[in-house]
């Protein structure tokens, strides 16, 4: 008769443990799949800021397309189809000499430095804490640097176009 009354009072239990359990495993499967989706928006920001100095090698200096190609924006369009919230305003082109300073004068230039500024990666997941938690991550700046090339200048022709 005992065994009959523990039985009976433990009915709801495993509702109460699968509550708690099921909270618990949801909070973490959207936090790995959150920290998933940062990773690879920070890698694409990072190809971002490799193609752009690519292309910067082989166009001429401060060429609108650079950016635009950077981004991975189509037909005249500067937003980025990859990335959500980039854009070819927050692509940051320097063009350096052998010194590592800045210039803009075609003989002097050895080095193009491209990098990405300030983005902000917004997160999906919702904030059930507080509403005064804030919900978005400020990216690290990227930046690659690499040699120039041509600077788009086309011998056969004498003049500058971009290649891309």
């Amino acid at each position: 008769m005992n065994n009959a009354l523990n039985i009976n009072n433990q009915r709801g239990s495993y509702s109460v443990e699968f509550a708690f359990s099921i909270g618990i495993f949801l909070f973490l499967l959207f936090g790995v799949i959150e920290t998933g989706r940062l990773l690879y928006t920070w890698s694409a920001l990072n190809l971002v800021t490799q193609r752009g100095a690519r292309i910067a090698a082989v166009c001429p200096v401060n060429d609108e397309l650079i950016a635009q190609i950077a981004v991975f924006g189509t037909g005249g369009n500067n937003a980025s189809q990859i990335i959500p919230g980039v854009g070819a305003d927050n692509i940051a082109i320097n063009y350096l000499d052998e010194s590592g300073a800045s210039t803009t004068t075609y003989e002097e230039i050895t080095y193009v430095n491209v990098s990405i500024t300030g983005y902000t990666h917004e997160l999906l997941i919702p904030t059930f804490f507080s509403e005064n938690l804030e919900r978005n991550i400020i990216s690290p700046t990227f930046s690659t640097t690499l040699p120039v090339e041509s600077l788009g200048y086309n011998p056969t022709s004498e003049s500058r176009v971009c290649f891309a």
